[in-house]
């Protein structure tokens, strides 16, 4: 049995996306072994994380916050040459990133932060999707031509969560599209290279 400190970091580190004990114990040992400095920097940043960085009050990407901890708009919403009548909508930052990388998108994005269970009827709650209701009728309020397109995994979430989207938004008679299968089911957006997502959005149906 590990001293209770280890077991308790290990613990910590087994909630982090797809980390199982033996990797977070990796992790743990790794800490150790490393020189003090380095460690107290790093804890150093996690501490100061959630005091320097917020979420973009429109898209909800991260941002390091203004003066008075204000919400700031993020590099891609505050750009006035980005089309703000098409906002692709992903379930989280790094596929916004990586999407960034194909230089083949000049729209707007919406992070929903998560997707929807089939088995969870509490998670459109947990989502962005009121905000993103509130954008697109913003937008039509000014007599703008909006086009969603729908960037969200082909998974088994990914698809109920498009579903769903398609289900909330089809009454605004807006123009909803989903990335084309360039994307093999299964797979996720932030592992995916940059040419196999351009081709994806240029198919998009």
């Amino acid at each position: 049995m590990y001293p209770k400190l280890i077991q308790e970091l290990i613990e910590d580190f087994t909630h982090f996306p797809g980390i199982g004990p033996r990797q977070a114990a990796r992790f743990v040992f790794y800490l150790l072994k490393e020189d003090k400095m380095r460690v107290q920097n790093l804890a150093e940043k996690i501490k100061r994380l959630h005091e320097e960085i917020g979420f973009c009050k429109q898209c909800f990407a991260s941002v390091t916050l203004g003066e008075g901890k204000l919400q700031m708009l993020c590099r891609s919403c505050a750009d006035a040459k980005r089309d703000s009548r098409v906002i692709m909508v992903v379930e989280k930052e790094a596929d916004l990133q990586n999407i960034e990388k194909t230089h083949s998108f000049n729209g707007m994005y919406h992070v929903l932060n998560g997707v929807i269970s089939p088995l969870d009827s509490s998670g459109p709650a947990k989502l962005h999707i009121k905000e993103l209701l509130m954008r697109v009728k913003n937008l039509l309020a000014e007599k703008k031509q909006v086009e969603m397109i729908l960037a969200t995994n082909p998974t088994t979430e990914g698809d109920t969560t498009a579903l769903y989207l398609e289900r909330t938004f089809s009454p605004l008679k807006i123009k909803i599209t989903r990335l084309g299968r360039g994307l093999t089911t299964g797979s996720e957006l932030e592992y995916s290279d940059p040419e196999t997502i351009k081709n994806a959005f240029i198919n998009r149906r």
